[in-house]
């Protein structure tokens, strides 16, 4: 009797629960993202805290922003993640987002290319995905002059 009210349970739980369980692909993942852009005066995405970041990027490289933004407040200048790395920009007002993903290393990678338009003028956004436990977190992002993870590098 006991077995097949666990079995009636786990069956119940598949059904209800399918969201829950399952983290959303990589196209879904980056078109979540940009959804928070969308219209006039949107307020974007917090990355104003370690689990925020955490819900976004890689742990290396949230450990690479949080590190940053915490000696920046603590020498009480600018972090040196200064804008958006979602828009490029410190400023939105995003329209027309496509999104389009390749899957790499065997669907454990993907690149992700964001193409909108900033207050009308045409930009791309390019995002290096991972397949984390937690599902699909960004390892880079690349804009048209650098990229995230090139802030944190040594000058040389």
């Amino acid at each position: 009797m006991q077995c097949r009210w666990l079995a009636a349970l786990a069956a119940i739980s598949f059904f209800v629960f399918p969201a829950e369980a399952q983290s959303p692909d990589a196209k879904t993942f980056v078109e979540n993202i940009y959804k928070q852009y969308l219209g006039k005066n949107t307020p974007s995405i917090d990355l104003n805290s370690r689990d925020a970041l955490e819900l976004y990027f890689t742990p290396p490289l949230v450990e690479l922003i949080d590190k940053d933004a915490k000696e920046a407040e603590r020498q009480q200048e600018a972090p040196l993640l200064n804008g958006d790395p979602f828009v490029d920009g410190q400023d939105w007002e995003i329209t027309d987002p496509v999104i389009t993903v390749q899957t790499q290393d065997n669907g454990k990678g993907a690149i992700a290319n964001a193409s909108f338009k900033n207050f009308g003028k045409a930009v791309t956004v390019r995002l290096a995905l991972v397949l984390t436990p937690k599902g699909w977190r960004v390892d880079d992002v690349f804009w048209s002059e650098g990229n995230l993870r090139g802030l944190y590098k040594p000058p040389q």
